[in-house]
This record gives structure tokens, C-alpha cells and sequence, in this order.
């Protein structure tokens, strides 16, 4: 029981990771030469989980802009708007799943209590 409210709150705060990278990429979609990050979730021996940030050096796309008369070849951000949404969304189930583990387990702490009097 207590190892599912620890498991519950370890994923709770990967995601809460998640949600600061994925917000970081957004707010610099429009940043020329900018890498995405990832979020990677690995295992704990012990239980739980562990958010691993991995940059994306896969190279944006490139523009050709005209600065002062001199057109140069610019590279734009790798940030692909739709796939930070899907993350989260995904994160948001994740998150509301997790919550849901965590009362499940209140409830099932409080009946054992309840019993024991």
C-alpha cells in the first residue's frame, strides 16, 4: 500500500519535470537556433520513477533571411508545436491517473485504520 502512494508520488513529480520542459520548449518556439529537450521517464529499482532531460540536436528548419541588404541562411527552432501539445495532454492524464492512485490508496489506508479500532 505505502509502496503504491510512494510509486504515485515519485511519477507525480516526473511529470511535474515533464511539464517544465515542455514549457520551456514553448516559450522559445520562435527562438532562432533552438533545441527542444525531452523527457525520458526511467524506473527505480526501489519503485518509482525518474525524469531524465535528453536536448534534441536534431537541426530546425532553415530560412533564408534578409538582414541589412545581406541575405543569410538562418536555422529556426526544432520545436514542433503539435508534438509539445500531445505531451501535454499526456501529461495531464498521467497527472489526474497518479491522483487518482494517490486517493484510491487514502481510501484503502483509512478502511485499514477503521478496521484496527
Amino acid at each position: 500500500m505505502i509502496s503504491a502512494i510512494h510509486t504515485a508520488l515519485s511519477s507525480l513529480a516526473a511529470i511535474g519535470k515533464q511539464i517544465e520542459v515542455v514549457a520551456h520548449n514553448v516559450a522559445n518556439i520562435n527562438t532562432d537556433g533552438f533545441k527542444k529537450s525531452r523527457t525520458e521517464f526511467v524506473e527505480i529499482p526501489s519503485g518509482g520513477v525518474l525524469p531524465v532531460v535528453e536536448k534534441d540536436d536534431s537541426s530546425g528548419p532553415t530560412v533564408l533571411r534578409n538582414s541589412t541588404g545581406n541575405q543569410t541562411m538562418v536555422e529556426l527552432s526544432n520545436v514542433d508545436l503539435g508534438e509539445e501539445v500531445v505531451q501535454q495532454i499526456m501529461a495531464q492524464r498521467c497527472f489526474e491517473a497518479n491522483l487518482q492512485t494517490l486517493r484510491t490508496g487514502d481510501a484503502l489506508l483509512g478502511s485499514i485504520l477503521d478496521v484496527k479500532k
